[in-house]
């Protein structure tokens, strides 16, 4: 496996928090824990995935909207493949894309079905590029174009959610109200429109990722470390770590789980506009 990541330009750096290229020699089968929302080009080869509905094959050349993802998801890669990805923000989605993230919430949708005609004709030579440097610079003119700075979004709400999710010390959903002067209604209906779920399952899905971010990035061999206390037991903890990262808590620690580690890494090796990126 090849993993390499890439920064954006920096007038798009909010909406697409990094590029990565992934490219397997060997067949390979694992599990693709929950994620954020993405862009992904598939160059080469197929892949075979399951995000709640049945398995669904994808083959190379077709570029991909990928909505946020609520649980692990079993995915076979074929020998050679390569895909070149963006990972999409909250705050990315909102300005590029006209529908709500709850829309696309674990499904994935042919990208020139939401981009124009002139978009969709640089994903094609996204994808038809020689090298990865090539597909950051056309990416880059890509997501520009398609931002619209003047469409009105609650930015105030997105920054205070995110920060919320990305903090593993604010564990209760009154602690995000208290930050908002907005009903418990409107922060769901916001929560779902901006980063695809209500906010208990959002704050459920990024404590479990961050729990195997801090077991990878520390290289701790003791889970315990990182049951934070808004479990109820060690049964609802290793229930939710595995829903969302697609392994125990003990088989994560113990295996190597190539995809899932090889990429927590390598996203240490730029710097992310967004917290999000680094967790989901």
């Amino acid at each position: 496996m090849h993993v390499r990541y890439f920064r954006p330009r920096e007038d798009i750096a909010e909406f697409v928090s990094s590029y990565y290229s992934v490219r397997f020699d060997t067949p390979v089968a694992d599990v693709m824990r929950a994620e954020i929302a993405s862009v992904r080009f598939l160059v080469k080869g197929s892949l075979t995935i399951d995000i709640g509905q049945g398995p669904v094959e994808l083959a190379a050349k077709c570029s991909l909207l990928c909505g946020a993802t609520h649980q692990a998801s079993p995915v076979e890669f074929s020998q050679g493949f390569h895909v070149f990805g963006a990972a999409v923000t909250p705050l990315g989605w909102a300005r590029m894309f006209s529908v709500d993230a709850s829309d696309l919430a674990d499904s994935v949708a042919p990208l020139e079905e939401y981009v124009a005609k002139e978009q969709a004709a640089l994903a094609k030579r996204i994808v038809n590029a020689t090298d990865d440097e090539t597909r950051v610079t056309i990416c880059d003119h890509l997501f520009a174009s398609m931002a619209d700075h003047e469409k009105p979004i609650n930015r105030t709400f997105i920054d205070v959610v995110t920060a919320w999710i990305t903090s593993p010390d604010d564990h209760e959903l009154a602690d995000l109200l208290e930050r908002l002067d907005l009903s418990p209604r409107q922060v769901e209906r916001l929560c779902k429109k901006y980063f695809g779920s209500p906010p208990q399952m959002l704050h459920r899905k990024f404590r479990a990722l961050n729990c195997a971010n801090q077991l990878s990035w520390h290289d701790l061999t003791d889970w315990r470390e990182v049951a934070l206390e808004q479990y109820c037991d060690q049964p609802h903890f290793i229930r939710e770590f595995k829903h969302f990262n697609g392994h125990t808590p003990k088989e994560f620690i113990e295996g190597p789980h190539i995809l899932l580690r090889t990429t927590l890494q390598e996203r240490l090796q730029i710097e992310h506009e967004s917290p999000l990126s680094l967790i989901g």
